[in-house]
């Protein structure tokens, strides 16, 4: 039974070396990979990833023995705007090991895909481990930072000692393939990827679902009902409201700790993917912005691909690789005391008035001006604070700093 809608990438997207990233020596065709989770579920559900451009697949989640055998139900609740969605899920691990025993050396041997692991039995994560080991998976991203399983089984994804003998048990049994640990935020991050380089991991997943979080629909009286199913009601959030967490955890542990590491949290735009490779990513997971278009989740790729490559035209990037680390030393940079007055494009200016409304201290003045709205506007330097709010909310970028 065919899952997913989808159409292969233009070859001319598909392999443009302008989009390759290195992953530990590996050339991957594209830094966008589908992060873990219900997309993909069983070994049929890869190839439409992969096809559409992703230049990596990660399947749900896989664990020795799978102990629980249902989902809560309802698990996934949707909220937010189009294209800033978000999601609170109560998603438990998918099929264990043996479900994806037929299937590994052919996963292994389209050199995309990534396997990721329950981190929070180590010894049954080892045994797990051993057996990928034996086939030729790009990496095997350890997940400790599940939301549920941070708040039921003391809060692993904030435990060094958990994350140093996880790594330790791994490199002691041998295993080969790279290892890279999934975190999820907390205000010990950067410690905890030092730990977890020192132990011997070779990179940072950042960030995994934050929460668990608790939401609720409002019925009449007043009643309230559950959004998700699970006991206690509430659920790993995803998406957009994650992005900026995620981008300032990815340039922290760069800067500080040094290990790769890939971005992952509420990635949805070609800005985005730009942004988190600028902040240090080696590569970005994609999840939500792909899940949300349910059958159609695989055009996500195919989609961003071609998008990124028209906005590195625009930016004047040739190869996305080209600019990794490129925003780091922001983080170091002297706060500005010196106020910087916007300049106004008059050829740019609509006389939208969006301006006018957001600046506190009526340094906005109308100034007429041949235009279809007769006029376009004015900075009082005198009045302005620099604050930067009326550039911001610009529609048509004809106000700037510099």
């Amino acid at each position: 039974m065919k899952k997913y809608n989808h159409s292969p990438l233009k070859e001319s997207i598909r392999n443009n070396p302008r989009l390759e990233v290195d992953l530990f020596g590996k050339k991957i065709p594209s830094p966008l990979i589908l992060g873990s989770g219900t997309l993909v579920e069983s070994y049929e559900d890869i190839n439409p990833f992969i096809e559409a451009g992703a230049g990596a697949v990660i399947p749900r989640s896989t664990r020795r023995e799978m102990l629980r055998k249902f989902h809560p139900s309802p698990h996934l609740y949707q909220t937010g705007s189009k294209g800033n969605e978000i999601m609170l899920n109560a998603e438990w691990t998918g099929a264990d090991i043996n479900f994806w025993l037929p299937h590994l050396k052919k996963m292994s041997e389209t050199q995309k895909v990534i396997m990721s692991v329950s981190g929070r039995d180590i010894e049954g994560c080892i045994d797990v481990c051993k057996i990928l080991d034996k086939f030729s998976f790009l990496m095997l991203e350890i997940n400790i930072s599940c939301a549920h399983s941070n708040n039921i089984h003391g809060f692993i994804t904030r435990n060094g000692d958990h994350i140093k003998r996880t790594i330790t048990g791994l490199k002691q049994a041998g295993v080969r393939t790279p290892i890279a640990i999934k975190l999820a935020h907390s205000d010990y991050i950067v410690e905890l990827s030092q730990v977890a380089k020192e132990s011997g991991a070779d990179a940072i997943v950042a960030l995994n679902t934050f929460g668990p979080l608790f939401d609720f629909s409002i019925g009449r009286e007043a009643k309230a009902t559950p959004v998700l199913g699970i006991q206690g009601a509430k659920g790993g959030m995803s998406g957009s409201a994650l992005f900026n967490i995620a981008l300032t955890d990815v340039a922290e542990i760069r800067r500080q700790v040094g290990i790769p590491v890939i971005g992952c949290g509420g990635v949805s735009t070609p800005e985005h993917v730009v942004k988190m490779i600028m902040a240090g990513a080696s590569a970005v997971e994609i999840y939500t912005a792909s899940h949300v278009r349910g059958i159609n989740a695989p055009s996500y790729f195919s989609e961003t691909n071609t998008k990124l490559i028209k906005f590195m035209d625009e930016i004047q990037v040739e190869n996305i690789s080209d600019i990794k680390d490129n925003a780091i030393s922001l983080l170091s940079q002297e706060t500005n005391l010196e106020p910087l007055v916007p300049e106004v494009d008059k050829d740019s200016c609509t006389g939208c008035d969006i301006c006018v409304n957001v600046c506190l201290r009526s340094a906005i003045n109308k100034e007429n001006h041949p235009n279809k709205s007769g006029h376009v506007i004015k900075i009082n330097q005198d009045a302005c604070a620099g604050c930067g709010h009326c550039v911001a909310v610009c529609p048509t970028n004809a106000l700037s700093l510099k």
